[in-house]
């Protein structure tokens, strides 16, 4: 199925996910210097946390990283703004429809741990928020009109996130 020629051949995402994610990162620096509160362990080598962080933003990484080698591999646009060209299966997409957005969310995760910015914790719960409504939400209605009853086979067998 393709798209009409009333309808843009693109999802019309509010925002590209990774200037979203810079956002995040300097509002969660910023905040735990405005809001300085700690129950997280300082920072550091010896710091649980700091290790679960590290670990968590290469695994969120990884994900981001492998999902986007598969688009590249598929022959279809990695960026929202722009036309897919084809629907992508194969890959981390057996397992999630979003791995480059998960992976975006664990490294975020990873981020906030890893340097006990407690106030990271609300700008990633908005993170996600605005990740799912502002660009998920919007791919999954745009993939639904351009590539019809194949992406909703994909829809029914494989989860958003995890």
């Amino acid at each position: 199925m393709s798209d009409t020629s009333a309808e843009p051949d693109h999802p019309g995402v509010v925002m590209l996910p990774m200037t979203m994610l810079l956002i995040a990162i300097v509002s969660s620096v910023a905040l735990e210097l405005i809001v300085p509160i700690a129950f997280l362990p300082e920072p550091g080598p010896a710091s649980w946390s700091s290790w679960i962080g590290v670990l968590l933003f290469a695994a969120g990484y990884g994900l981001a990283a492998s999902g986007r080698r598969e688009f590249i591999r598929s022959g279809t646009n990695v960026y929202p703004h722009m036309p897919a060209l084809r629907l992508v299966t194969t890959g981390p997409y057996r397992f999630t429809r979003n791995p480059m957005y998960l992976g975006l969310i664990v490294g975020l995760a990873g981020i906030v741990l890893a340097f006990s910015l407690e106030m990271g914790i609300v700008v990633l719960a908005l993170f996600a928020l605005a990740l799912h409504y502002g660009v998920v939400a919007r791919e999954e209605r745009y993939l639904t009109r351009k590539f019809g009853i194949p992406y909703e086979e994909f829809r029914q067998h494989t989860r958003r996130w995890v």
